[in-house]
């Protein structure tokens, strides 16, 4: 008998062991290499709505001109149509046809909208609310991502759509188009700051600043995520 073999004990006692450790970190890895992969989505839908910016605003030989949220769908709609085949919450169609100002361009089957309040979270898991008179604004690209249109100026972006975690700074960033530029970045006004979300206020949106973002994303709300991730 050789007498250096493990006993039918120890190796049950060995295998429990590392079953422990491996359902104590395999979490982590999973959600590290699914970050990695949102980080990769979000760059790639940054550049794709970044180009279909840059397309409008050549196309419209001066910047997109609306101050006014109502105006917004024109506007949202040009970009839309630059995208790959989106599925859209508004009627896009009759809008890039005759577009009227004032009418109501919202689909009434309310298709292709943005997350529904309190089903999408920031990284402090805070349920999340969007303005609703935005929520409609949204793209549904074939690769799964989701594009919103808020608050005149900033764009929100799911790179899986419903799937989860559905959490800002994971799978949820923004970018906002800055006034005279068609070229986005993350702070509209830089002596001011960007409030992201901040159509829907309060505790729903933060100030995010170029000294403090890579602390929120860090330790805060998450947006600060987006910046960090394409800035840095």
């Amino acid at each position: 008998m050789d007498k250096n073999a493990f006993t039918m004990a120890e190796t049950l006692i060995t295998l429990g062991i590392i079953g422990v450790i491996a359902a104590l970190t395999l979490p982590t890895v999973i959600n590290n290499a699914q970050d990695r992969h949102f980080r990769a989505m979000f760059k790639k839908q940054y550049s794709i709505i970044s180009q279909a910016f840059l397309n409008v605003y050549l196309e419209n030989g001066e910047e997109i001109q609306f101050e006014e949220w109502k105006e917004m769908v024109k506007y949202v709609c040009q970009v839309g149509a630059k995208l790959k085949s989106p599925q859209s919450g508004l009627k896009c169609d009759e809008v890039l046809q005759n577009y009227q100002p004032g009418q109501n361009y919202v689909r009434e089957d309310k298709k292709f909208r943005w997350h529904e309040d309190g089903t999408w979270y920031n990284a402090k898991k805070l349920p999340m609310v969007l303005n609703s008179g935005y929520i409609a604004m949204t793209f549904y690209l074939p690769d799964g991502a989701w594009i919103n249109f808020n608050c005149s100026r900033y764009v929100l972006v799911d790179v899986n759509g419903a799937k989860n975690p559905n959490t800002v700074g994971r799978d949820i960033f923004y970018f906002v188009i800055p006034h005279g530029s068609p070229s986005p970045n993350f702070f509209e006004l830089k002596q001011h700051g960007t409030y992201a979300n901040g159509c829907s206020g309060g505790k729903y949106s933060v100030k995010l600043t170029p000294d403090n973002y890579e602390e929120d994303c860090l330790n805060g709300t998450g947006w600060g995520c987006s910046p960090m991730y394409i800035l840095q």
